[in-house]
């Protein structure tokens, strides 16, 4: 099994903060199977997830997994798990958790059906009493719960046994009128509208959950737009089906709903007759319908249809109960999403604003030790004002010799880690032993020259910052070992068994375009969304030349002895270097300048530049010259590619079609074999 297939499919493998979720996910699915019938595979899915090695903090988790088991099993009353089962049951009544009263309540139902009303009652009782010493878990839906309880063991003194499970025709009224294990169910549905803040998202949750709840086949969603209502989205339906004649009574059954605040259920036995709404239903093929209104304390929003053709299925009263219940959820969620949407918008309109108006009236010259004024550098300066601060992980991206490495220490230095470690590591530089054993350590023995144990820069960079530099050349099976630490914060030596905790701020960079290695094949997406969630790209230094006098200035002042003044680079000189489409970037310059200042001379003109910079390789513009600068540009642009051509393309700003034919023109182009 892959360890993507073992990550989905066993809950231990998940982190505990994720834990929950992927539980309740699980406990879910096996609901929705036994819901269509298929009960033997839902309580096979629950024996597996039980059967998996568990810690000793999980007694919670398995406890609900053996709580839905029984519930399942219990569907089956003929069936030989129904002892085992109810053992479950009473074991569950027992345990000092969460179970205990949900374990209670099923243990007196199953009485209740097997005409056992004395204990049933007992049983409810038991309940009610454990559910009160946890009714805080359950929010603003626990009084409901409670008197659902009380009402549940007030009625079992005067009720006559009720034969048959959820389903059956004969007893879904009087069990799904009281029915707190449903509005358990909504208590987690509530806490998972309450957590989106996409309005979208909302309603689709929304219109599912809704037809799950109601057991119905198809159902749609209507917004209320003033006096009109507006289509939104739809399940098993089509909006063209949604838009026949035929299905005026759902419009209908619409209006009356919004108009009434309650839910209206009609089924087409109910007043039968010519022109009645039971027989539109009767035309179109639905025995049975609940509209229900979507409202936020005074304000209508919308509207749920839900509809069945089952011959064996009919909405309650305890289903619209429920779906009012849920309505009411939904309409404060939407609410929350909306304004949360809103002010999303508005934060972003006003920070355009700022941007602009910086844009206009604060363009810098420097950012700390960055030197630059041009619009590239301003964009770059507004990012780092954003990224530093932040904790999120950050891919730069920029050509050889941009100051990649520069832009990390900064946004190190200006985040919340700034007084950690910050530790870097060239990833091309390293073979994948060398650079597993650099970033996540040795111990002794681990290989040949392992003398003694070595932390990595991981455990190094511990509550502060590491920068992965060139992370595009990072071999596959090295990326697969970093993703893995960077999902579960944990890592362990080479030859090591202990699992070592970290806490990092990754900041990676690349001169490579990792979308196209990830389309060859050569870099887990997986990975670049660990990496990517913030971006910065450098601006090659020909994209912002007219920074050059200001970078070469503060360069020569920064290279020259304490005390001493820099040379004075004429006019003449500095158009050759602002004219110069510098292939190395800001690393050439300064590489460039040093030389210049071993010349040892009060001012630098144009003869003291080197060839490529001075124009004397073109001044007699003998036959065959141009060509020959062309070729040597080609040339050095493959070359700081490393044969990648689509990097040399984009180094020379030219297109792929353009630089093959001068690499065929300057028979540069290997054969193809």
């Amino acid at each position: 099994m892959s360890d993507q297939e073992q990550e989905q499919g066993d809950v231990s493998s998940v982190p505990a903060a994720r834990q929950s979720d992927a539980l309740r996910v699980l406990i879910e699915e096996a609901y929705a199977l036994a819901l269509r019938g298929r009960v033997a595979e839902s309580l096979s899915l629950l024996d597996r997830a039980l059967d998996r090695p568990r810690g000793s903090g999980d007694d919670r988790d398995a406890g609900a997994l053996r709580l839905a088991r029984a519930r399942l099993a219990l569907t089956d009353r003929a069936g030989p798990s129904r002892a085992g089962a109810l053992e479950s049951l009473h074991a569950l009544a027992g345990a000092p958790d969460g179970s205990n009263w949900r374990a209670a309540v099923e243990i007196a139902r199953a009485a209740h059906e097997d005409g056992q009303l004395p204990e049933a009652a007992a049983h409810l009782k038991r309940a009610l009493e454990g559910f009160r010493q946890q009714a805080v878990e359950m929010g603003d839906l626990a009084p409901s719960i409670r008197d659902l309880l009380s009402s549940e063991v007030e009625a079992l003194r005067t009720a006559a046994p009720v034969r048959g499970r959820p389903g059956d025709r004969g007893g879904e009224a009087s069990r799904s009128d009281l029915d707190p294990s449903s509005l358990l169910r909504l208590v987690e549905l509530g806490r998972r509208l309450a957590a989106e803040t996409d309005p979208d998202e909302v309603l689709r949750i929304v219109l599912h959950e809704a037809i799950e709840i109601a057991s119905a086949e198809r159902g749609f969603l209507v917004l209320v737009r003033g006096e009109d209502y507006e289509f939104t989205l739809a399940e098993n339906l089509d909006r063209s089906e949604v838009e026949q004649p035929a299905f005026e009574v759902s419009r209908t059954l619409i209006r009356r709903a919004t108009g009434e605040g309650r839910p209206v259920v009609l089924h087409w036995e109910d007043h039968a007759g010519p022109g009645s709404p039971s027989e539109s239903l009767r035309e179109i093929g639905v025995r049975s319908v609940a509209c229900v209104p979507i409202v936020h304390e005074t304000a209508k929003l919308g509207v749920l249809y839900l509809d069945s053709r089952n011959r064996d299925h009919a909405f309650t009263s305890g289903t619209a109960r429920l779906l009012e219940l849920f309505a009411a959820q939904a309409g404060a969620a939407l609410e929350n999403a909306r304004a949360h949407h809103a002010k999303a918008r508005a934060l972003e309109t006003a920070a355009e604003t700022i941007r602009r108006q910086r844009s206009d009236i604060e363009k810098r010259s420097r950012y700390h030790t960055l030197i630059g004024g041009s619009e590239p550098m301003q964009e770059v300066y507004r990012k780092l004002d954003l990224f530093a601060p932040t904790e999120l992980p950050v891919l730069i991206l920029g050509e050889t010799g941009t100051g990649k490495e520069l832009v990390a220490h900064l946004i190190h230095s200006g985040g919340p880690r700034s007084k950690g470690p910050f530790v870097a590591t060239n990833c091309a530089g390293l073979s994948e032993s060398l650079l597993e054993a650099e970033l996540f350590g040795h111990e002794r023995g681990a290989f040949t020259g392992a003398d003694r144990s070595r932390p990595g820069l991981f455990e190094l960079a511990h509550r502060g910052t590491l920068f992965l530099d060139e992370v595009g050349d990072m071999g596959l099976r090295m990326q697969a070992d970093l993703l893995r630490v960077l999902q579960s914060g944990e890592l362990r030596r080479v030859g090591g068994r202990e699992t070592i905790r970290v806490d990092v701020r990754i900041i990676a960079a690349t001169h490579r375009d990792l979308e196209e290695r990830i389309r060859l094949g050569e870099f887990r997406q997986d990975l670049y969304f660990r990496l990517n969630v913030l971006s910065l790209g450098l601006p090659a230094l020909r994209e912002h030349a007219a920074d050059i006098p200001l970078l070469a200035e503060e360069l020569m002042k920064r290279f020259v002895p304490p005390g001493a003044e820099p040379p004075r680079i004429s006019e003449r000189a500095m158009r050759r270097l602002v004219a110069h489409p510098w292939p190395g970037n800001v690393r050439e310059l300064e590489n460039v300048l040093r030389r210049l200042l071993v010349l040892d001379v009060a001012g630098i003109e144009e003869k003291h530049l080197p060839p490529e910079l001075s124009g004397r390789g073109v001044a007699s513009l003998r036959p065959g010259t141009l060509r020959k600068v062309e070729e040597r540009a080609v040339r050095a642009a493959m070359e700081e590619a490393r044969g990648n051509k689509a990097e040399a393309a984009r180094i020379l700003g030219v297109d792929r079609t353009t630089l093959y034919a001068k690499l065929r023109r300057f028979r540069l182009l290997k054969p193809e074999r």
